[in-house]
């Protein structure tokens, strides 16, 4: 195939999934106006909840994430909800912020994170965000939900920012964290390419600063000439320079292990550039950018990748024919989802947010309260299908802690559509200099409520 031709299918991916680039101001409005109890959101049978998400637009491919979220509440609601409450999931297309720039967006021109989480608050009155997506499309509005001392939970992204008890105590993250993710792929490249040169490709970003930092935290050093970044800003133009350049600068050096942090578009492309090149070192490539239904190219076999999730086709675990009956009893979310359907990791990861919302709220009791909400999910361990135990405290509002190290199925000349996860899980913190531990896996039972 001709490089042209390539590239310009690249530029396309690149605009099927890209990180938020666009932030916003923040107001403060009344969250409360117009609610029906002195909790808002909260009625004697039902409690509204919300999220800002890539529905339309280039980051439309995140859309199973709340999708499958959305599911679980659904199914939920089926088996009679939560103290006998049922669960209303409002989700609002912010478009990843770039509503103004179009891109296929549906959601208004003028639409942003933050004017949805207002209309979520003035005109829905939710208990809290849950799962909203994106480092700074959550950092726009971190601020305003504080002042209207509404719970922002289970942000999905893996930035450090969610974990700031003392100023922002109803705030809280999700996945592990980019320092973490680091840190992990530093201790499995010192053990299987001790003396190899590693070069890295990051995201001009937090997504790819902070996961340099745990590389180096590790004890990764990074030639300078080797150590690379693109410009997230290339999703709206459709641009592939940054990424030619970066790779075509390892291919000189001969690099033979390389660091992604990319997410999925980005991924395909560097993948696709090399392969123009003749380029094939082993890719190392971070979790949010490596699920092969989203990655979509035969190119991706063999990479390396961390899971805090079991293998989507893992059916062993008894999570995986679990969500799979309940994403199957929800056509109007999955129309097309049938029993010979593949599950991605959007699915598994949206899922098991909305568990840890539903086991917190279900632990809090009849009498749900913002402030009781908070102090259950900080003295609880989580029931979902994470290997590694979903725990909050006091001081920690971070989420997972770390995952197993993950390998990408060949599928012949197709995409490849699982990966191969390792059995022993590792989990650190992104603090310096703090240590990395080993244990086996940990599948939390289905709670009987589920069944």
């Amino acid at each position: 195939m001709k490089i042209g031709k390539r590239n310009r299918r690249v530029a396309a991916l690149l605009c099927s999934s890209a990180l938020a680039l666009a932030t916003a101001s923040t107001g403060l409005i009344g969250a409360s106006a117009g609610a029906s109890t002195s909790t808002p959101g909260v009625t004697a049978t039902s409690i509204t909840i919300g999220a800002s998400v890539p529905l339309s637009g280039i980051a439309a491919s995140y859309a199973s994430v709340s999708a499958a979220a959305n599911a679980v509440f659904k199914y939920i609601d089926k088996l009679g909800g939560i103290n006998g409450r049922k669960i209303k999931y409002i989700r609002l297309d912010d478009c990843y912020g770039l509503a103004a720039y179009g891109l296929g967006c549906t959601a208004g021109a003028s639409t942003t994170p933050l004017s949805n989480n207002q209309e979520l608050l003035a005109q829905d009155h939710v208990f809290a965000t849950v799962g909203s997506l994106g480092t700074a499309a959550e950092m726009s509005v971190m601020s305003y939900l504080r002042q209207n001392n509404v719970p922002q939970l289970f942000v999905n992204s893996g930035s450090v920012e969610w974990n700031q008890p003392s100023s922002f105590p109803e705030l809280f993250g999700y996945q592990t964290s980019y320092v973490a993710e680091g840190k992990i792929f530093a201790k499995y490249i010192k053990a299987n390419f001790p003396t190899d040169t590693i070069g890295f490709i990051g995201q001009n970003d937090d997504f790819g600063a902070t996961g340099l930092e745990g590389l180096k935290d590790g004890g990764i050093t990074i030639p300078s000439a080797d150590n690379l970044t693109y410009n997230a800003a290339d999703a709206i133009s459709g641009s592939t320079s940054d990424i030619t350049a970066d790779v075509s600068t390892l291919a000189q050096n001969k690099v033979p292990v390389v660091v992604l942090d990319a997410v999925p578009g980005f991924t395909y492309g560097i993948l696709a550039t090399a392969h123009a090149l003749g380029y094939s070192p082993q890719w190392i490539i971070s979790s949010v950018g490596s699920d092969p239904l989203s990655v979509n190219t035969p190119l991706e076999a063999g990479a390396v990748t961390l899971s805090y999730f079991p293998s989507t086709t893992d059916n062993a675990d008894p999570w995986i024919p679990w969500l799979r009956k309940v994403l199957e009893e929800d056509p109007a979310d999955f129309p097309k989802f049938n029993s010979s359907s593949v599950m991605s990791f959007n699915e598994l990861y949206g899922a098991g947010y909305a568990l840890a919302f539903a086991e917190t709220l279900r632990a809090e009791g009849k009498n749900v309260t913002r402030g009781g909400f908070v102090k259950a999910l900080t003295s609880m361990t989580l029931a979902t299908p994470a290997i590694t135990p979903l725990r909050f405290t006091g001081g920690n509002h971070q989420g997972m802690q770390g995952g197993a190290i993950a390998t990408v199925n060949s599928n012949g000349t197709l995409a490849p559509t699982s990966v191969t996860v390792t059995k022993s899980v590792f989990t650190t913190t992104p603090f310096a200099g703090s240590s990395i531990n080993s244990s086996n896996w940990i599948i939390a039972p289905i709670p009987s409520w589920l069944k």
